[in-house]
């Protein structure tokens, strides 16, 4: 609760037995941040909220680095009404499938991946409405890019 206006804020850290519970509760608090844009999360795994009503809805920027989520928890974040640019790097998702979910990324304009381990991504033009910029770092064994992005009218890089 004191610090309620903060736009900014950087979670870093390795998780122990005795930090994960803070870490639990803290993440579950974010909510009360109702002025926090930009979010970034280092080092913090297997701790996430369980549903995106406990991020704070003015959330724009997401930064996920070494947080081993399952890419399926990506449809938790897709729900997050505002979110304007998402960068995941190094480790930020476990696996080598991503399959979002239809309805998210509403407002997404900006998506960096950074993941030597994504293989295979099916998406579509609905997953990713808005998307005007995508970039793809140490994606080496992804087979392909999604056909279905040549249909999405806002991107305008790759």
């Amino acid at each position: 609760m004191g610090i309620q206006n903060v736009k900014e804020l950087g979670i870093s850290g390795y998780e122990t037995e005795i930090s994960s519970f803070r870490y639990s509760r803290f993440l579950n608090n974010l909510v009360h941040l109702q002025k926090l844009e930009t979010l970034s999360i280092i080092f913090c795994s297997k701790l996430f909220p369980e549903s995106a009503k406990a991020f704070p809805a003015t959330l724009k920027k997401l930064k996920l680095e070494n947080t081993s989520l399952s890419w399926s928890y990506l449809d938790i974040v897709a729900e997050l009404p505002n979110l304007e640019v998402l960068k995941l790097i190094d480790d930020a998702c476990d696996g080598k499938e991503w399959y979002p979910n239809v309805r998210g990324f509403t407002r997404l304009k900006v998506l960096l991946i950074e993941d030597y381990n994504l293989k295979y991504w099916k998406a579509t033009n609905d997953n990713f409405p808005v998307l005007e910029r995508l970039v793809l770092k140490e994606c080496r064994r992804l087979k392909e890019i999604p056909i279905e992005f040549a249909e999405i009218h806002t991107l305008q890089l790759i």
